[in-house]
C-alpha cells in the first residue's frame, strides 16, 4: 500500500472547502480560515500519526475529531521509508503499518504492546484478522488490524480486450513501456516469486532469490515508471501511456468512477491481499489516552463503510458491511468469509529480515538497470 492522494475523485481525495466546512461543522467544529487540506488546518488534538497518505481525510475518524479535533498527521509514501525515518529518530503516537512489517518494527523497539481492554470495540475484530502472523507475539499484542485489500492487474480492457488472466501479462513483450508497477520490494518479489515459480514467496532460499530476479530484470524491460504515487499512475492509466498496471484496489475504484475502461483482473496464481493496522509508537510526544481514543474512533463501523464503499477496502469490523452501500463489495468479494477468502489468495506476510535485506538489494539493483 501507499502513496498521495487522488485526484480522480473516489478513495483518496481531497475534500473541497464546502465539503470539509459541512464536515466540520457537523462535528461541531469552525474551519480554520487557512490554506485548504487537513494537514493545513489547525491540530487540536495532542497526538501525531503517522499515515498514509490519503488516510488524513476526517471521515476516517469523525467520532476522534468531534471529541478532541484533528490529530497531526506525519505522511509516509512507502512502509520502509516510515521504517527508517523511525529507526532515525522521528518520533509520533501512532502508526499504520502492515503485517510485512511489523516483526521488524517490534524488534527493532519501535513499538509498544496494545492493551486491549482499553478498546471497548476490540471484540468486534475477526479472529481471522487477530490470528495473522504479527498481530500477536509472546502473549502480547502488537497491531490492531483495521484495513486490507488486495493487490492485483487492472488493466484497460479498451486496448487488452481478452488478455490472459495471469501474473505473466506484465512480461508480454508488446506491453514495452505501457506497464507500471507499485515501487514496494514485497510486491515485486511476490508478482516475480509467482512467476518463477516459487512456492513459498515468503520464505525464499537464495537459489530462488536469484530464480526471482531473473523475473525482475525481464518485468523491468516493460516497466514505464515504477509508481509510488496512485495519482500519477490513474493519470497515466486514464491517458493511456499505462494499458496495465500492480496496482491496489483503490486505484480500480478511483479509475472507474471517473469512467475509465478498467478491469480489476482475479488472476489463475490468486490475488495479492495485504493487511494493515495501527500500532503504539515507543516514546510518542502525545497524550497516550489520546492514542487509545484513536483506535476506538477507526473502529467505528460508519469508518468501515467509508473505507469500504471509498476505497474498496475492507474493514475490521465485521457490523462495517451492513452499512456499505457500494456494488464493490460483491464485486471484489469482499464480504465472503475473511477466512477462507485469504486462504486462496497469496497473503502478504512477514518475510525475515535477512532474506527482507537480500531482496531490498536485487530490487535496487533492477531499478537501476
Amino acid at each position: 500500500m501507499n502513496a498521495d492522494s487522488h485526484i480522480l475523485g473516489g478513495a483518496r481525495r481531497r475534500l473541497g472547502r464546502r465539503e470539509f466546512s459541512k464536515l466540520m461543522a457537523a462535528a461541531g467544529l469552525t474551519l480554520i480560515a487557512a490554506p485548504l487540506g487537513l494537514r493545513s488546518a489547525r491540530a487540536a488534538a495532542n497526538l501525531t500519526v503517522f499515515e498514509w497518505s490519503g488516510y488524513d481525510v476526517p471521515e476516517l475518524f469523525p467520532e476522534f475529531l468531534k471529541a478532541h479535533g484533528a490529530p497531526n498527521f506525519a505522511i509516509f509514501a512507502e512502509e520502509e521509508e516510515a521504517y527508517q525515518k523511525l529507526r532515525a529518530g522521528f518520533k509520533v503516537d501512532v502508526s499504520h503499518p502492515c503485517t510485512v512489517s511489523i516483526a521488524r518494527w517490534r524488534d527493532a523497539g519501535l513499538i509498544k504492546p496494545i492493551d486491549t481492554k482499553r478498546i471497548s470495540r476490540w471484540g468486534q475484530i475477526p479472529e481471522a484478522m487477530l490470528n495473522t502472523a504479527g498481530i500477536s507475539h509472546e502473549g502480547k499484542v502488537w497491531m490492531m488490524p483495521w484495513d486490507w485489500g488486495n493487490s492485483t492487474i487492472v488493466y484497460r480492457h479498451d486496448v487488452l480486450p481478452d488478455p490472459k488472466k495471469s501474473y505473466t501479462l506484465l512480461l508480454d513483450p508488446s506491453l514495452k513501456g505501457k506497464i507500471s508497477i507499485f515501487d514496494s520490494v514485497d510486491e515485486m518479489f511476490l508478482i516475480a516469486g509467482t512467476i518463477a515459480g516459487v512456492k513459498d514467496h515468503l520464505n525464499m532460499t537464495d537459489a530462488e532469490l536469484e530464480k526471482a530476479s531473473e523475473v525482475m530484470r525481464e518485468l523491468h524491460k516493460n516497466v514505464r515508471f515504477y509508481w509510488s504515487d496512485p495519482t500519477a499512475l490513474q493519470q497515466a492509466m486514464a491517458s493511456g501511456e499505462i494499458v496495465a498496471a500492480w496496482t491496489w484496489t483503490d486505484s480500480y475504484v478511483a479509475l472507474k468512477n471517473e469512467g475509465v475502461p478498467v478491469t480489476f483482473m482475479f488472476p489463475e496464481e490468486g490475488l495479492s491481499t495485504w493487511m494493515c493496522g495501527f500500532v503504539l509508537n515507543v516514546d510518542g510526544p502525545g497524550d497516550e489516552n489520546l492514542a487509545y481514543d484513536y483506535l476506538e474512533s477507526m473502529l467505528d463501523p460508519a469508518v468501515g463503510k467509508y473505507l469500504i464503499d471509498e476505497f474498496g477496502y475492507g474493514h475490521s469490523n465485521g457490523e462495517s458491511y451492513k452499512l456499505a452501500e457500494s456494488d464493490i463489495v460483491k464485486e471484489l468479494k469482499l464480504d465472503q468469509d475473511l477466512t477462507a477468502f485469504l486462504a486462496g489468495t497469496r497473503f502478504q506476510g512477514e518475510i525475515p529480515a535477512g532474506t527482507r535485506e537480500k531482496m531490498i538489494e536485487i530490487f535496487e539493483q533492477v531499478k537501476i538497470g
